[in-house]
């Protein structure tokens, strides 16, 4: 699975050119591309057809487009798995090796996913009004306003979120009767953190895998962070 500076350079190319850009038609090439939605890939085009991209966002590493259109509003939650990719080609041109899914778009461009190892996908989710991300009485940006994906709700907000609170997440964490590897690696507390960067934040605490963290000295915390 792409680090998190990848998933946010994906959800910056995309902003830039689907923002505001409907989708005329879609087609699913592999069907398992669209096992992830729940009414199969003829639902998955039939709502997707005609809908606005209004916004691409992501939380930690899963990323999304917001989709509407005067009735119906969706979170379009890209899966890129191992291999992922999300492209935008010109209408008409030579597909990619591994194309699952294209989406037309009335600019003449075409949004193509393609996943070499079929891991990824795409589905359509119904967003939810809170966020479970935030802590209790925390105020949210614009962003958070608009509502999170279901299946994507319980992924704790990352550092690089405009409402992420360190000091409460470092209380949660220490409340963990846990190994700081898997506190780090913990969705529901800290998103975003993969692996390599994992082995860097311990790395630089000079702290032991198994250790845990309601253990761990509190000069070693903003290092955590850096």
């Amino acid at each position: 699975m792409p680090e998190l500076p990848e998933v946010e350079t994906v959800r910056i190319g995309l902003g830039d050119h689907l923002v505001d850009r409907r989708i005329t038609a879609v087609e699913v090439l592999h069907p398992r591309a669209a096992r992830r939605h729940v009414g199969g890939d003829t639902d998955l085009i039939g709502r997707m057809r005609g809908k606005t991209v209004v916004g691409a966002r992501r939380r930690g590493k899963y990323l999304w487009l917001d989709l509407a259109d005067p009735t119906d509003r969706a979170a379009l939650v890209v899966h890129l798995g191992m291999s992922g990719q999300m492209l935008i080609a010109k209408a008409g041109a030579p597909d990619h090796t591994h194309l699952r899914i294209r989406a037309n778009l009335d600019d003449g461009n075409e949004l193509r996913f393609v996943d070499q190892r079929t891991f990824g996908g795409w589905h359509l989710d119904e967003y939810v009004s809170s966020d479970p991300g935030l802590e209790d009485g925390a105020a949210q940006s614009d962003s958070s306003a608009m509502g999170i994906p279901a299946s994507v709700a319980h992924i704790a907000l990352d550092p690089f979120d405009p409402d992420f609170d360190a000091a409460a997440v470092v209380t949660r964490m220490r409340g963990k009767h846990s190994e700081i590897k898997r506190v780090l690696l913990d969705q529901t507390v800290i998103s975003g953190v993969g692996k390599i960067w994992k082995h860097k934040q311990w790395v630089l605490c000079t702290a032991a895998y198994t250790r845990q963290f309601c253990a761990l000295r509190r000069e070693s915390h903003g290092v955590l962070y850096a």
